[in-house]
């Protein structure tokens, strides 16, 4: 038996030895090619398609990110660069300002000492003038009392003493008066 099997082997070959029928090999293999042409045709190439698509996608992403990325470091370098430049006129406007301000205050105190000057001025003017006025008055008013005073001792021709006393009165009423 074992004999009939190895002569069976042999009138076979090797796809017999291996224990394969050769119309089903082929039939298989057939199918096999159906099946693998339609898996090209329409499952591998609009897989292959859609893959490629997405990886252009994720490409694309990352070359957006990328340009994303250095537009934003460029505008973050912008921002800072007008920051600077804000500060820095900033800056001259305030040294400016402070220039201005201090101008400002020194005019202002000139023109103050100015005014006290003239307002003194004024004031030693009108001092000036009160005085003479007051010394007019006086003068007049003394010249008054002496005339006074005269009259009294023209009129009442007294004694020496009487004429003193009478003197002495008429001073004290005219101080009294001032």
């Amino acid at each position: 038996m074992v004999e009939a099997v190895n002569q069976a082997a042999e009138s076979a070959g090797v796809v017999g030895t291996l224990g394969l029928n050769g119309k089903l090999f082929v039939a298989q293999l057939v199918n096999f090619s159906v099946v693998l042409f339609v898996m090209w045709k329409w499952v591998y190439k609009p897989l292959v398609r859609m893959l490629d698509e997405r990886a252009k996608k994720i490409e694309q992403g990352l070359r957006d990110a990328e340009a994303s990325a250095s537009a934003k470091q460029a505008a973050q370098n912008e921002k800072d660069a007008v920051v600077l430049d804000a500060r820095k006129q900033a800056k001259v406007i305030l040294e400016q300002a402070m220039a201005d301000a201090e101008k400002q205050r020194v005019e202002a105190v000139g023109r103050a000492k100015q005014e006290v000057e003239r307002v003194v001025l004024l004031g030693k003017e009108n001092i000036r003038a009160e005085r003479e006025k007051l010394v007019a008055d006086v003068k007049a008013e003394l010249a008054d009392l002496v005339v006074l005073a005269a009259e009294r001792v023209l009129r009442e021709k007294i004694d020496a003493k009487k004429d003193e006393k009478l003197i002495k009165e008429s001073v004290k009423e005219a101080v009294m008066r001032l």
